[in-house]
């Protein structure tokens, strides 16, 4: 199973409900990808679900990792098809 570290913005300024679109995420993900906290050594990908397309989260913990970024809802339809792909997916 696939894990992937979740992290999300500090949602100054959100244009969405991050939490809602993660749980939309996680449920069609069910059974193919385990979320975990992002500071595990052994995780895939890091999943950033950043509220806005200023994407100011800090990610420099991250560095080495993969690392997908989330700033409205259409990329979590990506991110998804590209997971039930079975292909990794790279930011936008």
């Amino acid at each position: 199973m696939l894990k992937v570290g979740i992290k999300y913005c500090g949602g100054c300024n959100p244009d969405y409900d991050r939490v809602a679109l993660f749980k939309m995420i996680e449920e069609r993900l069910k059974g193919k990808v385990k979320f975990v906290s992002p500071e595990g050594a052994d995780i895939n990908l890091v999943l950033v679900i950043e509220g806005c397309k200023t994407a100011c989260a800090n990610l420099t913990s991250f560095d080495g990792k993969i690392i997908f970024k989330i700033t409205q809802s259409e990329d979590a339809k990506y991110f998804i098809q590209k997971i039930l792909d079975g292909t990794t997916p790279r930011c936008l």
